[in-house]
């Protein structure tokens, strides 16, 4: 499956996804796909492509991971047959904390057996969170034969989900979003078998040579030579490679700082469950109105479930 860009565009309506990305809804002004980097250029050209962000710009990621939708459930209150308690908590935390962006690094869901409903439910909650919202898959949420992203995000199902938005990235040999508004290149990739020889951060493309780079995988960070047998395994060296300003991890659910050299990479623990229970990363970068760019700051904030249950809101 081929890679895609994919770009945020101001006035020109979505096209079909195509590659490594699928949009879910059709917000106006939200991140949409292109089919290549014609299509982008033409865009340009005719001033319809978001530009670059002005001096005296901050962006804020909140990155998340393990949500595991179709398994917790929240530690309050009356809860939906599918607790949506983390999604909930997920959104307030964006509200909170002002995101432009949430980005899921796998595992959004808990396993292949969700009902249709329920994981439109889920995107349509995403699509309402007041942020653009990224998704690769996980190990519970794989993108292989039996995917559930296969089940629920072709072109006839996808109708039914109005999460308006929300992008999944769905291709295992990695894809590419721009946001131009926020000078950010983010490449992740998705998960097709959890296996030794997935290797999450394998193909990350060179750092753009302009603005902030993030980079997005799941699996488990090789401490020890002991760990080469682990499924998706990820080492120091691939990290360090990315040349990311951050690199976006989910598998392990404690808060964790695997960072190499000058690159970031932090697990951000998982919103809910235990261990380290309600907790996601909080990542600003900030231009100066000089230009100059500040050292990127990673701040781990609380996600706290509603008190009284998912059941009664919607």
């Amino acid at each position: 499956m081929p890679s895609s860009l994919v770009t945020r565009i101001r006035t020109v309506p979505k096209v079909p996804p195509a590659g490594g990305a699928s949009t879910y809804g059709a917000r106006t002004g939200s991140v949409g796909p292109v089919a290549s980097c014609l299509a982008v250029r033409e865009r340009a050209e005719t001033g319809s492509l978001e530009t670059g962000p002005p001096s005296g710009h901050q962006l804020r990621v909140l990155h998340t991971s393990d949500v595991h939708i179709g398994h917790v459930r929240g530690p309050h209150g009356t809860h939906r047959d599918v607790c949506q308690c983390p999604i909930h908590a997920l959104a307030a935390a964006v509200a909170q904390h002002e995101a432009d962006l949430l980005l899921i690094a796998g595992d959004l869901f808990d396993h292949a057996r969700l009902r249709r409903i329920d994981v439109a439910h889920t995107m349509e909650l995403l699509g309402s969170v007041d942020a653009s919202v990224i998704i690769i898959p996980g190990n519970h949420d794989v993108h292989d034969e039996q995917s559930l992203w296969g089940t629920h995000a072709d072109h006839e199902h996808r109708l039914e989900v109005t999460g308006a938005g929300v992008i999944f990235l769905d291709d295992p040999e990695g894809a590419t979003l721009h946001f131009g508004e926020h000078d950010l290149t983010l490449w992740g990739r998705a998960m097709d078998s959890h296996d030794a020889d997935y290797r999450p951060l394998a193909g990350v493309p060179a750092r753009p040579d302009a603005g902030w780079f993030i980079a997005a995988g799941h699996g488990h960070f090789q401490r020890t030579p002991d760990d080469a047998h682990r499924s998706s395994p990820i080492s120091a060296e691939e990290i360090e490679a990315t040349g990311a300003d951050y690199v976006a991890l989910g598998h392990w659910h404690v808060t964790t700082d695997v960072s190499v050299g000058d690159v970031l990479a932090w697990y951000p623990g998982a919103p809910m469950g235990m261990p380290s229970n309600g907790t996601a990363s909080l990542v600003t970068f900030e231009r100066r109105a000089d230009g100059v760019r500040e050292p990127v700051s990673v701040s781990h904030v609380a996600v706290t479930p509603p008190g009284d249950g998912c059941a009664e809101m919607t």
